[in-house]
């Protein structure tokens, strides 16, 4: 047995973020492991920090050094597997992040690792003059442990004071102590005698003789349950109106037995009825599913691309690969963007696999992702359903990952670790031998390239499923329509055919990617837009009711809202101008246009309750809506049988930000929003409005045609160089200072300008910038970047974590630098 321990803390800043070795004590090493949580001392306070077990060891690697010992040992239930282990350690060297990132992203014991100040009695006799302080040292004397908040929670605002001073003179002493989520139990009541012993008992008759009529109710409504039956504690005294004294003196009795049962908060996510449905492919679909199944059983790692047409049944032929592999005892995990993420999605899963079935997503609360994480770690849930986080699944087996709508940018996480969903599916899916599936009608160009090189195998389906046919897209150009004076989001060819929509009852879907009533507030007189104090961003007028003049501005970055103001902050002026339009002004132009016609509007504004999402989907599915307009939340994951007609507003704006992607994302957008009509025998038409009707790239996405899309913008990404031709490094330099950001910025770009003319001058770079951000303050906080472009590979990432260990550990704790390899945006 080993008597060391090789442990990364769960909370060190980036320049620290090393092994330190522990002594293991005698008592805890047969128990401990590799990939266990344990409480440990650290700095010279010796407080309790939280580490993962990352080497077991005979001797420190430090000679003649007395280690620190550890202290327990943490919940093995959530310990990591060797696999996960690994992929912590791949996650740091990749996304150069800390091992308590990655960790703190797999797994749920972020939940576990706050810890709680506790105190806890010397051996001092005596108390304190003041009365009040001698009180709370009683207090705690009587209890031994004791936390703060307890403390404050009894003796309010004095306890600081008090605290402090029974510290000082030795009455007392701190320490910390894990503070974990505590198991939701659930505690139930049956009859611990015969049903006809509890009837005789509760007429009189029998022995032992109540003297309580209440008690005899209560022994009576248990024996007409259903035998051998139960009923939860807080059921039987709603239905005797009896107390729990009543019960526990017939629980001493032994006439009834009460027992508590931990409740899966997991298992509630699962709200459908297991009813699986026999699925029919067709000849396409069965070829596609045949190679899946042949991939699935040679035994070895591969990365699939399913590309399809929009309605080509994608989905029908993943759920019959699923059954293959859940057939040969390997668990699945498949991917959903959280913008697909919808009842209709989950409900397809759960109603075949019932509770085989495991979700995650962002929303859980922290009892329902731990009970979720067990569950799935001690193998009674295989088919895990989730959004970007749920690829961290801890399936002991895993077979399949599917990663649907693998293009979507929510799929890259913004936050540390800055890691694609990609990157570790392939990790993962290598590691267990089994299968990476890639699905989408309009793959990223790096899936994509990679699929044509033959890295990936690449399956398609160029046909929608039943014989339906491809919505008609027509490109609507709103240049006359402004030039006849026309200033209404709506144009004359869209609203006639919204009118005969309603009139034959089918659905329509409108998709603006602008939510708000107007885009900003201008002043005539100087220009100026009004924009937030705390952001570098103008603001977005909303309105409170349907009323044009009844609003407020909101922030859609950092959430402030403000009153509209009467003059310009500017200039004083009185004259200003509300300026484009949102989702909010649609759906006023729509109720003018079609007064008794009944509009869902869905945007984050109406959708930020929990299960709103769920009930306006619900509605529309239902018919109570004929129109459903949007922003994004509309155009995926979604199949309305009676939606003929799409209509998409401003459809050429994305095309002109300030990003690589910008056209790979509008054509993305276009047809997968174009897809949503005319999914079943109905014929589906699709309406483009824009200013610019001779786009390419809006012609090939009203067309479908990706493969020529790809094939004209893949010779831009390689004559610029961008990726897949090369990789890209955003460095984001970030204060609430702005002379200290720009000291800090002249120093970065010195320090890339050393490394790579010195250590690392072999290696190719292309830099660009120091340059502001471009929305350069963001809640207060300016923000400065540069960009280079290179290969990345270990030498690389060792060049960038040099930089960041070297800002990590400035000294200047307002200031950060954060570093994001392939971002989603620049």
């Amino acid at each position: 047995m080993s008597a060391y321990a090789g442990i990364y803390l769960l909370d060190t800043p980036y320049c620290i973020d090393n092994i330190f070795d522990y002594y293991i004590p005698p008592h805890l090493r047969r128990d401990i492991l590799c990939g266990d949580f344990v409480a440990v001392p650290f700095g010279t306070a010796n407080r309790k920090k939280i580490g993962l077990v990352a080497e077991l060891k005979d001797q420190p690697d430090k000679k003649n050094i007395d280690c620190k010992h550890i202290i327990e040992i943490i919940d093995k239930s959530i310990s990591l597997s060797d696999e996960a282990l690994g992929l912590s350690m791949f996650l740091k060297e990749h996304t150069l992040c800390t091992v308590g990132d990655a960790v703190k992203a797999m797994s749920p014991i972020s939940q576990y690792s706050k810890m709680e100040e506790i105190f806890l009695p010397t051996e001092l006799d005596g108390a304190p003059a003041d009365a009040s302080v001698g009180m709370i040292l009683e207090h705690i004397r009587k209890k031994q442990i004791v936390s703060l908040a307890s403390l404050k929670s009894k003796y309010g605002p004095a306890t600081d004071g008090a605290v402090k001073l029974l510290l000082s003179e030795g009455y007392i002493k701190k320490d910390f102590t894990v503070r974990s989520v505590c198991e939701k139990t659930e505690e139930y009541c049956s009859l611990a005698v015969s049903r006809e012993r509890a009837l005789e008992i509760s007429s009189g008759k029998g022995t032992p003789k109540l003297r309580s009529e209440k008690q005899m109710q209560i022994l009576l409504f248990l024996a007409h349950i259903e035998e051998d039956s139960r009923i939860a504690t807080k059921n039987l005294l709603d239905e005797c109106n009896a107390t729990r004294a009543q019960l526990a003196s017939l629980k001493d009795k032994g006439l009834i037995t009460i027992e508590k049962q931990t409740i899966d908060r997991g298992l509630g996510l699962i709200k459908y009825e297991k009813n699986p449905q026999n699925i029919i492919l067709n000849e396409e679909q069965q070829k596609a599913y045949d190679t899946l199944c042949a991939l699935a059983d040679s035994g070895e790692a591969h990365g699939v691309l399913l590309h399809g047409v929009t309605g080509s049944g994608k989905t029908s032929v993943m759920m019959r690969t699923i059954d293959h592999v859940l057939d040969s005892g390997k668990g699945v995990i498949v991917l959903l963007p959280e913008i697909a993420l919808t009842p209709q999605s989950l409900a397809i899963f759960c109603t075949r696999y019932g509770e085989r079935v495991a979700i995650i997503h962002s929303a859980l609360s922290a009892g329902e992702r731990i009970d979720t994480y067990k569950r799935i770690k001690s193998g009674n849930a295989d088919v895990v359903i989730g959004t970007r986080s749920a690829v961290f699944a801890p399936i002991s087996n895993i077979g399949l990952i599917i990663i649907d709508e693998e293009q979507e940018h929510t799929y890259k996480s913004d936050m540390n670790p800055k890691y694609h969903t990609r990157d570790v599916a392939r990790y993962r899916a290598a590691y267990h031998k089994g299968i990476m599936l890639l699905a989408s009608a309009t793959p990223s160009f790096e899936s994509y390239k990679k699929a044509v090189d033959g890295k990936y195998t690449l399956i398609e389906l160029t046909r929608r499923y039943g014989g339906a046919s491809l919505p008609q897209a027509i490109i609507e150009d709103m240049r006359p329509e402004l030039q006849s004076g026309n200033t209404s989001p709506l144009g004359a060819n869209l609203c006639n055919r919204l009118v005969q929509v309603k009139g034959e009852r089918d659905q329509s879907i409108l998709f603006i990617n602008r939510r708000g009533y107007n885009n900003f507030i201008s002043c005539r007189k100087c220009g100026e837009a009004i924009k937030c104090p705390e952001c570098s961003v103008s603001m977005t007028y909303h309105t409170n009711t349907s009323s044009y003049d009844s609003g407020y501005l909101a922030c859609h970055w950092c959430g402030k809202r403000t009153p509209v103001p009467s003059v310009c902050p500017s200039c004083g002026d009185t004259h200003l101008v509300r300026m484009g339009y949102g989702t909010q002004r649609v759906e006023q132009e729509l109720k003018a246009l079609m007064p008794d016609a009944r509009v869902l509007r869905m945007d984050t504004d109406t959708t930020g309750e929990k299960s709103s999402y769920e009930r306006l989907l619900g509605k529309f599915r239902n018919h109570e809506a004929n129109i459903l307009l949007g922003t994004q939340m509309v155009t995926k994951g979604h199949d309305f049988p009676d939606v003929t007609l799409v209509g998409v507003l401003l459809a050429d704006t994305s095309l002109y930000l300030d990003d690589y992607r910008a056209s790979e994302r509008t054509f993305a957008m276009l047809t997968q929003v174009i897809g949503r009509a005319g999914r079943a025998s109905k014929k589906g038409v699709a309406v483009i409005q824009t200013n610019n009707p001779d786009s390419e790239c809006i012609r090939l996405a009203c067309a479908q045609d990706y493969k020529t899309f790809y094939e004209s913008e893949i010779k831009i990404r390689k004559l610029l160089s961008f990726p897949p031709f090369c990789d890209i490094a955003l460095l984001t330099l970030v204060s609430p200072n702005e002379k200290e950001l720009f000291k800090a910025t002249k120093l970065l770009s010195e320090k890339v300008t050393s490394l790579t003319k010195g250590e690392f001058s072999d290696l190719p770079f292309a830099i660009f910038g120091p340059f502001e951000a471009p929305i350069y303050k963001v809640e207060n906080k300016f923000r400065m970047r540069m960009v280079i472009k290179c290969i990345a590979n270990k030498r690389t990432r060792a060049m960038l974590s040099e930089l960041l260990k070297y800002f990590s550990g400035s000294g200047v704790p307002s200031l950060s630098l954060s570093i994001d390899i392939n971002p989603t945006n620049l």
